[in-house]
């Protein structure tokens, strides 16, 4: 029996047939990857009241916190200065996916926004904006070509003994550059598997017991060897 995984949604304001609204969506990406890699996604849409992370986090058998809009920073004692479209209630709902995904064992694969939220919900804390013209993250606007921005590459030099260096069978990786904020103080709780040359966390997972793995980018949209990420994941949960 296929392993069935629940995957975060991202509520957005859209214009449809009936007008402006607000939907829950989910890119068909995370869904072709999920079930390439044989598992059966199930949908959480974002919720107001975070105790409803508990019953859904106990239908599933893994959690995947997929991309979305930046975090709210008050939830990691920060002003907003860069961050867009932040939403707490959503933030409150995804921090106890992570709380209640560690206390029921359940493995949870962080993807982008999710890394995000995986630092937050174990005590990180977050850049507002690590974009700069030239830099390793080129400069994000309103002008940029999304053509332009899905084609962006940078390269991640994993740690030695990373995870995802022995399932890349590599040392680096070269990966999307769809982000504007990163990880600033790691959570206690959370070791480095990777990182860009100019030092940006971009991989990390849980040191203890629990299974947790999150990455900055989205292999979800990558090709090749960044799918097995999705494989690694299925053989977690199943062994779970």
């Amino acid at each position: 029996m296929r392993p069935v995984v629940g995957i975060t949604t991202w509520r957005r304001n859209v214009t449809s047939f009936f007008g402006e609204e607000d939907l829950q969506t989910l890119t068909n990406f995370y869904i072709a990857a999920l079930r390439s890699a044989g598992m059966t996604p199930v949908m959480f849409t974002a919720e107001e009241d975070p105790a409803e992370a508990g019953p859904l986090v106990d239908l599933v058998d893994g959690v995947v916190l997929s991309g979305g809009q930046d975090v709210d920073p008050a939830l990691y004692g920060a002003e907003n200065t860069h961050s867009r479209g932040v939403n707490s209630a959503d933030d409150r709902f995804e921090i106890a996916l992570v709380e209640t995904a560690r206390e029921r064992n359940k493995p949870l694969l962080a993807i982008c926004r999710g890394i995000q939220v995986l630092n937050v919900a174990l005590g990180g804390t977050l850049l507002q904006e690590v974009t700069s013209p030239g830099g390793v993250h080129e400069l994000i606007d309103k002008e940029t070509d999304p053509e332009e921005l899905v084609a962006r590459r940078h390269v991640v030099r994993f740690e030695a003994d990373a995870r995802l260096a022995k399932m890349y069978g590599a040392t680096e990786a070269k990966v999307n550059t769809i982000h504007h904020q990163g990880i600033d103080r790691l959570a206690p709780e959370l070791v480095v598997e990777g990182r860009t040359d100019d030092g940006l966390i971009e991989a990390v997972r849980y040191y203890g017991d629990w299974w947790a793995l999150g990455v900055q980018w989205h292999p979800e949209r990558l090709g090749g060897d960044h799918h097995k990420i999705f494989d690694l994941f299925r053989e977690t949960v199943e062994s779970a």
